[in-house]
């Protein structure tokens, strides 16, 4: 067995600034058994002194070869022929490689038994005046993690034309070549190894570091050579004739091409790259014989139209034939940058105007979007108020009534358990003096009238939701009611009294821990921070709550364990025998089926789901006998899609009955990961787990506790689920015991009692209040996946978290796009993102016109924005108080104002000033001008040097801390400095 497992190969010209970094990533790789083969080419500068040490160090790892200088491919290839390894990696000298890059690439092609993995990349930049690199990540596309390529062929388009970011085994190389005496050597060997590879790996990480500060990349290189890329294109296409793989790849091969060729003429256009059209003009001519010789039909390339990218596919209606593409060139030569990008601009003007109107043309409701079009302008404001604007000004006008309570269920979308079994419990005499408010969209007022008609429920009044009845009931009612949350513009004063149920049991990954959408939680996570009652079922809720909304450290109010509301409806046996009278049910064994909903918001796949899912119930009405009959409660998204009338016992869900009450009248549930299951509980009727998709959904969404740690059956087929339902043999005491023992016949009247009466004793109530330690509050612009942001999260996870509790702040706009950076973070450390939207009075609203548009300050405006800040502050943070608050980044004046009202000790840090910015940008210099004006009550302003002349004449100066040579501070010693 070959000793050596990887051979890694390094071509070394003129680079001595770089090489060391290069080869302390390599030596010091975590994958032992490997060789470095370096070899020289020629390098007139110190190289080889550096090399000559690393051998000397390592002798039985690096080998050092010196050739005459023949270029890049000669020292790749001369080191392929020295090498001994089972595997070969390329690494250009003035990179650097992750320490675990050849261990994991070789791992995964062991394992696999690939002969060829592929993997991630970070974009390496060098910043002026800064020691530590910038990095980018560059994701892999591939979709597949072991294929061949002749099976995935669009993943070719995709693969990177690059030797480096690839772990190749010795024999996929034998008989291919780097060829020598042109550039873009890199594309022929790389497509032909990928093309040609039986089993290709994928490791998603970025693992080899490309030094962008260095490289000629392909769209900004341009000279003699770069007629090479037609010498490589032949070199390839020859080889993939040769070994019969043209015509299996021919349309990759074809829009690999273009795309390579085509993006040679975007790098011809900038002012630097003038008086060389003659150049210009031979790189067309070549390249477009080539197309004509090889590959004549490649306009009609569906890859073409579907995968190249915006800046591509803008110009090629002037690529399609030579004599367009060489007009254009010309005339983007004599046409001045400055005045082509003005013709660009108003051009772009132009087609937007256009389009616009040609969708206004097409619209037929004309009206509609002129008024959708009006209420976005700034001025609309002036003329008729948005929701925020009217909402505030019954907020400050209008006072709290003592008898109102107002119930929202789902956002208006429903009158779901808890919220129902609670208004079935404000019917009671004690509540005759209380006025009930329900919450719903207008379209669905007749389907619960009808429903509460049908319970002799006649105490409810209406109110639609976002009317101005609503926002008159959010600003005035005494109790507040919701099982989701309420509005964003919503701030609750200190009078009213606010109890948020939720509407489930978690058992799928909530708050925190959903992946992709950690920045998403924001107004839920509000709305649970400011209310003053939290209900949960049982103590695995709260927890799970608290913990995954960082509530735990935070939160002061009531948590309520008291079971929920909606399942009180358990406990009415009677209406059992009633229920199933009326629905002609007596004698039949009555089942329910209630799926969770498998989409997301963003993605919701419901014509899968429905396909899926009615082929399930066509397969079970065949199996089910004349004396079972299954009713089906889906989703709204899906509901309306299945068509019952095809089916013999299978029905849809009564919608004239309340959920847990129809509910109670059944024998059994089927269900598979939706939290009804904790519910249904209570009734200690048999529960069946119908996961047909366990592996797929589980592998989508994590959930809270394990499917087998349940005692409750599961099955994966239509027959399995017939035999359950036909086996009487069913117990849960664990499960019940765990989620169920809170549930009582009285929870909803208890509950009810408690919050709207004060009687608290009902109830099991929770007090939290804030522990001893300091809340520190860190506001940052937003976290990307970069080097620096890395840093950041790296300092944050060492603070120290039994001192101090860490929460960072940031709108939750800013992180949509690098939202799993927030996943970086120690679990101990929270997050509280911040929902968009102001909650102006109208004057406020033109104060904060005339200060931040145009630049008007005075006593009223002062005045307003401060009036404006401190209910910002209270919408935003209810009664949290944080004793350190860091503005890290970020120029949002406004929130330097809000900032403001917290009591504790406050820092601002112009982290990310530019100082060329601030002499180029009139509204730039403006905006940190009045930042300067404005920190009067900060406790500690910290500015880089570059803002040291500006501090100086500031207000702040006494108070200011100097960062020299743009030096980075962290948290820690900003705590330091302000105590």
């Amino acid at each position: 067995m070959n000793e050596i497992k990887v051979s890694i190969i390094v071509p070394v010209y003129n680079v001595e600034k770089y090489l060391t970094g290069c080869m302390e990533s390599l030596v010091n790789q975590t994958l032992k058994d490997i060789e470095i083969i370096v070899v020289n080419d020629g390098s007139p500068d110190n190289s080889i002194k550096i090399l000559e040490k690393y051998e000397k160090k390592y002798p039985d790892k690096v080998r050092v070869f010196t050739t005459e200088n023949r270029g890049v491919s000669h020292a790749r290839n001369y080191g392929m022929d020295h090498a001994t390894g089972d595997y070969i990696m390329f690494v250009d000298s003035d990179d650097f490689i992750e320490l675990d890059m050849a261990e994991k690439l070789y791992t995964k092609a062991v394992k696999d038994q690939n002969d060829l993995v592929m993997c991630a990349r970070y974009n390496v930049y060098e910043v002026e005046g800064k020691t530590d690199l910038k990095r980018k990540a560059m994701n892999i596309f591939s979709m597949n993690q072991n294929f061949r390529m002749k099976d995935r062929k669009f993943e070719l388009v995709h693969a990177s034309p690059f030797p480096w970011d690839k772990l190749f085994k010795r024999t996929l190389l034998s008989g291919i070549r780097f060829p020598e005496g042109i550039r873009f050597e890199d594309l022929v060997l790389a497509f032909e190894a990928v093309a040609t590879a039986e089993s290709i790996g994928v490791v998603p990480e970025p693992l080899y570091n490309y030094r962008k500060t260095t490289q000629v990349g392909f769209l900004n290189s341009f000279s003699e050579a770069t007629k090479d890329i037609v010498k490589a294109f032949t070199l390839l296409f020859e080889f993939m004739k040769e070994h019969d793989l043209f015509d299996t790849f021919h349309d990759e091969l074809e829009y690999i091409c273009t795309r390579h060729f085509f993006f040679r003429y975007e790098s011809f256009y900038s002012d630097t790259k003038k008086g060389m059209l003659q150049l210009k003009k031979e790189i067309v001519n070549q390249t477009q014989d080539f197309l004509e010789r090889e590959i004549p039909n490649w306009p009609q390339n569906h890859y073409l139209n579907y995968t190249a990218g915006p800046a591509l596919k803008k110009h090629l209606n002037y690529y399609v034939d030579r004599n367009k593409t060489i007009k254009y060139v010309v005339l983007r030569e004599r046409i001045p940058s400055k005045v082509y990008n003005l013709f660009l601009k108003l051009s772009g003007y132009k087609d937007k105007f256009v389009n616009k109107w040609r969708k206004f043309v097409k619209t037929k409701k004309k009206m509609a979007a002129i008024n959708k079009k009006i209420r976005k302008l700034r001025i609309f404001k002036l003329f008729k108020k948005p929701l925020d604007l009217k909402y505030t000004k019954y907020y400050e006008t209008l006072a709290v009534n003592d008898k109102l309570i107002l119930f929202e269920s789902k956002h208006g979308d429903d009158l779901a358990g808890n919220i129902f079994n609670m208004i079935l419990e404000t019917g009671r005499d004690k509540y005759r003096d209380f006025r009930i408010l329900l919450v719903l969209r207008k379209e669905l007022y007749e389907t619960y009238r009808k429903l509460l008609q049908h319970y002799n429920i006649n105490h409810v009044t209406f109110i639609e939701l976002h009317s101005n009845e609503y926002l008159r009931a959010l600003a005035a009612a005494k109790y507040l009611v919701t099982d989701t949350s309420l509005p964003p513009y919503y701030i609750k004063k200190p009078e009213q009294v606010y109890l948020n149920t939720w509407h489930g049991t978690p058992l799928k990954a909530m708050g925190r821990i959903v992946p992709d959408r950690e920045y998403a939680l924001g107004n839920v996570q509000r709305n649970f921070n400011i209310a003053d009652y939290l209900l949960y079922q049982n103590e695995f809720s709260k927890d799970i709550f608290l913990k995954d909304y960082m509530l735990d450290k935070i939160y002061e109010g009531k948590v309520l364990l008291s079971g929920y509301p909606r399942n009180s409806s358990f406990f009415r046996t009677e209406r059992r025998d009633i229920i199933r009278k009326e629905c002609d049910l007596e004698g039949m064994q009555v089942i329910v089926y209630m799926p969770t909903w498998r989409g997301l918001l963003h993605k919701k796949q419901s014509k899968a789901q429905v396909e899926k899912i009615f082929g399930y119930l066509a397969h079970l009405d065949h199996k089910l006998t004349k004396n079972q009959v299954l009713y089906v409660k889906l989703h709204p998204y899906v509901k309306k899609s299945i068509n019952y009338s095809q089916l013999l016992h299978v029905r849809e869900f009564p919608s004239d009955y309340e959920t847990y009450d129809f509910l109670n009248a059944s024998d059994m549930l089927i269900t598979d990961y939706s939290s009804i299951m904790f519910d249904y509980a209570v009734s200690k009727k048999k529960i069946i787990l119908f996961t047909y998709d366990r592996e797929e959904y589980l592998g989508d969404r994590g959930i809270y506790i394990g499917l087998d740690e349940m005692d409750l059956p599961k099955v994966d087929t239509v027959d399995e689920l017939v035999a359950e339902i036909n086996n009487e043999e069913y117990s849960y005491p664990k499960f019940y015991e765990k989620f169920c023992s809170l549930d009582t016949a009285d929870t909803a009247k208890n509950v009810c009692d408690t919050v709207f009466l004060n009687e608290e004793n009902k109830v099991k109530t929770e007090v939290y209040k804030k522990d001893k330690k300091d809340n520190i509050l860190v506001f940052v612009k937003s976290i990307r996946n970069n080097e620096e942001d890395h840093k950041f999260i790296d300092s944050m996870n060492r603070m120290d978290i039994n001192k101090n509790n860490f929460y960072l702040h940031f709108k939750a706009g800013a992180m949509k796009k690098s939202s799993e950076m927030l996943s970086l973070l120690d679990k101990e450390i929270g997050y509280l993102p911040l929902s968009p939207g102001r909650n102006y009075t109208m004057s406020e609203y033109i104060a904060f016109t005339l200060t931040f548009r145009f630049g008007i300050e005075n006593t009223y405006t002062k005045n307003k924005l401060q009036s404006l800040a401190k209910r910002e502050k209270q919408k935003f943070y209810g009664n949290t108080n944080f004793e350190y608050v860091i503005n890290y980044s970020g120029m949002d004046l406004m929130l330097l104002h809000i900032f403001d009202n917290f009591q504790g000790k406050k820092i601002y840090y112009f982290q990310d000033f530019n100082l060329k910015k601030y002499n180029s940008s009139k509204k730039y210099r403006k905006n940190v001008q009045y930042a300067l004006r404005n920190l009067l009550s900060y406790d500690l302003i910290i500015v880089p040097s570059s803002m040291k002349k500006l501090s100086e004449i500031s207000p702040i100066k006494n108070k200011t801390l100097i960062l020299d040579n743009e030096e980075a501070i962290t948290i820690e010693r900003i705590l330091k400095e302000v105590k």
